[in-house]
């Protein structure tokens, strides 16, 4: 073995914990990378003596710190990065001007929770209470609260 397989291993394990951390899921690539690393640094201690051998290793290390940095600094130009701003919103609750009082429709049954009108709207409501509510029954909401209009049957 000479010394281009050893710089061949060194780098080729590079090349694959980077593969692992950024394309390939499952930590095969990264540990056969850093395997592969180790090998070629045992080889070089093996073959060239302990000078050659604290080099290999000291240049593997650096190697896979460097390009892992770079990697992590570059991935905002990637193209399996995504590039778009998420502006979407979540738990947020819209009652739609209801109140306590407000009296409207089911057109499903609540068992606890169905579909209920009110107005012009179709809003999801629970039964206050859980009380089964059979469809196309008056009702009469009691209670905003938790993101929940709850309801009872008027």
């Amino acid at each position: 073995m000479n010394l281009f397989v050893i710089i061949l291993l060194i780098v080729s394990g590079t090349v694959l914990v980077i593969l692992e951390i950024f394309i390939l899921p499952g930590m095969i690539a990264g540990i056969v990378g850093g395997c592969l690393s180790i090998w070629g640094v045992y080889e070089a201690f093996v073959l060239y003596g302990y000078n050659w051998g604290w080099t290999a290793l000291i240049v593997a290390i650096l190697l896979n710190f460097t390009a892992i940095w770079l990697a992590f600094k570059n991935i905002h130009r990637s193209k399996l990065t995504m590039k778009a701003d998420i502006d979407g919103r979540m738990n947020e609750f819209d009652d739609f001007g209801l109140v306590k009082g407000d009296i409207g429709t089911t057109i499903s049954d609540l068992r606890p929770e169905g579909k209920a009108i009110f107005g012009d709207k179709m809003l999801s409501v629970w039964s206050y209470e859980g009380v089964f509510i059979s469809s196309n029954t008056r009702i009469q909401i009691v209670k905003i609260s938790d993101n929940k209009i709850f309801v009872e049957q008027n």
